[in-house]
């Protein structure tokens, strides 16, 4: 396996692993919080973009090194999928964030909840394509 392959590889299922704790437990919970704390909440939340910025970063550009080395139909599906991810992420996601860290809104929160399965179907789809890459591939051949 390539280096690109091996970041890639861990990038997208660290990514996966996010995506569907934050679907889970992370978006539901910010009903808890209440409209009196709510704002001052979402806006402390931006540290998330921390951790999650840096990886995703590294997740394309793992998956464009490796689509330069190795380039394949897998491939393209693949970074066709993680380029849905992105447009979501910056068309969707981001901007449901910045309004609701003006101001509580239901419809906006339960719209970030129900959008989001975008990315979560998206990372987990990518994910398991990537596990059939590897059962699937033979070492001894130059697919990897």
């Amino acid at each position: 396996m390539t280096c690109a392959f091996i970041i890639h590889l861990v990038t997208t299922f660290f990514m996966c692993g996010v995506c569907w704790f934050v679907q889970i437990v992370h978006y539901p919970l910010f009903k808890e919080i209440g409209e009196t704390h709510f704002t001052k909440y979402i806006n402390e939340n931006y540290r998330t973009a921390w951790i999650v910025g840096p990886i995703m970063l590294l997740e394309l550009g793992s998956g464009l090194w490796f689509i330069s080395e190795k380039f394949s139909i897998f491939f393209i599906i693949n970074m066709v999928w993680l380029g849905i991810i992105w447009v979501s992420t910056f068309a969707i996601q981001m901007p449901l964030h910045r309004k609701l860290s003006k101001q509580y809104n239901h419809k906006h929160l339960r719209l970030l909840v129900r959008t989001n399965w975008i990315r979560t179907v998206f990372w987990s789809l990518r994910s398991v394509l990537l596990i059939y890459y590897i059962i699937n591939a033979n070492f001894s051949s130059d697919i990897f």
